[in-house]
């Protein structure tokens, strides 16, 4: 919480985002357990390998709780990032949801600022799924 305290909103999700991009192995789940396993945001700090599934809800759990904005998770077929309702007016790539920009923040595109959305991936057919 003290790395973004005092922060402008673009630049505490910037930060929130680029740790979840580069401080964990990317590696899919076919890989390591033999299916599917979306895991919870403290067992993806626990385990060694993560990947789409695991970081977007870890980013969408470290956003909702330390910045206390509105949070989803996109899915794309064969991929799933997050958009965030920010307060504060920010350039983008984004959904519109009830109304309401959420700009696109991929927590496993390495390096993406928010805003990015990842390179093959189409905002016009994903899905949001908004979270309690």
């Amino acid at each position: 919480a003290n790395a973004i305290s005092g922060k402008s909103e673009a630049d505490a999700a910037n930060i929130l985002l680029n740790l979840v991009q580069t401080s964990f192995t990317y590696k899919e789940d076919e890989a390591v357990w033999g299916y599917d396993r979306p895991f919870f945001a403290d067992e993806t700090v626990y385990y060694p390998y993560s990947d789409c599934e695991d970081r977007a809800i870890l980013f969408s759990r470290l956003v909702r709780d330390l910045m206390k904005v509105k949070v989803v998770l996109v899915y794309y077929p064969g991929h799933l990032a997050t958009a965030v309702r920010f307060h504060e007016n920010i350039t983008g790539d984004f959904l519109q949801i009830n109304g309401e920009t959420y700009l696109i923040c991929d927590p496993t595109y390495i390096n993406a600022p928010i805003g990015l959305t990842m390179p093959g991936m189409d905002n016009h057919i994903a899905k949001a799924v908004e979270l309690e």
